[in-house]
């Protein structure tokens, strides 16, 4: 089985600093953490070849038109991401005024990936090492879209709320919680595009696994295979 890398351990942190009116100096400098998290992999051997033929998969086939495909595989999950947003305020009752600023941004960037094998071919021991060497290479993919992206997110935002800055006031107290609101939605809108960003890039590079030299390579490695089941051609992985 090919190596794979593990998921950046910890979390990515950025301290950021704040240059608001002395006033509404926040007491801390902003906290970003970014914490890239993989659940272990599950595995599900319990569907027949005829059962994994109904499931939907996001990659494109690579075989010809003419070509009769069948499934014998495929890694089920997505890459999930969780923000939330933690701030502090001041209020200044006599003046009617208050200041806000950003204590604590997390953001989880997670996968929770499910290797599904069909139980003909998880009962052959040669074509079960090949499939699954295979599909650890999509949850290889995905390992490494997270830590990309914890690394890229963590700094966009830290950039996009600088020049915001990460702080408010002093406003008046009666928009306190409309600010607050703002400032949440931005975070949100900030990650929202980099979230985009990944999912096309994390596409491009999981059909990149499914090219037809690895289908027919994995094929080679079995070549007595036969389950009784499906045709010695276009048997899809993916």
């Amino acid at each position: 089985m090919l190596p794979f890398d593990v998921l950046t351990a910890g979390s990515l942190l950025i301290m950021a600093a704040s240059s608001p009116s002395s006033l509404c100096m926040p007491p801390e400098p902003a906290r970003i953490n970014v914490i890239p998290k993989s659940e272990e992999i599950k595995y599900d051997y319990s569907k027949n070849l005829a059962a994994l033929q109904a499931q939907s998969v996001d990659t494109v086939n690579p075989y010809d038109f003419g070509s009769i495909t069948h499934t014998k595989a495929f890694m089920r999950g997505s890459v999930s991401m969780s923000p939330s947003v933690r701030v502090g305020y001041k209020d200044f009752t006599a003046q009617g005024a208050s200041c806000i600023w950003y204590d604590t941004i997390n953001i989880e960037i997670a996968i929770d990936p499910t290797i599904v094998i069909a139980s003909e071919v998880y009962a052959d021991s040669c074509m079960r090492r090949a499939v699954l060497e295979h599909e650890m290479k999509h949850v290889n993919v995905d390992r490494q879209i997270v830590n990309k992206y914890a690394q890229i997110i963590g700094q966009k935002v830290y950039n996009g709320l600088k020049e915001r800055g990460f702080s408010a006031g002093p406003i008046p107290t009666p928009y306190r919680q409309a600010a607050v609101d703002r400032m949440n939605k931005t975070v949100s809108q900030l990650i929202d595009l980099e979230y985009k960003k990944m999912n096309i890039e994390r596409q491009e590079r999981q059909q990149a696994v499914d090219s037809l030299q690895e289908y027919e390579s994995v094929g080679k490695k079995c070549p007595s295979f036969d389950p009784g089941r499906i045709s010695a051609s276009g048997a899809r992985l993916r």
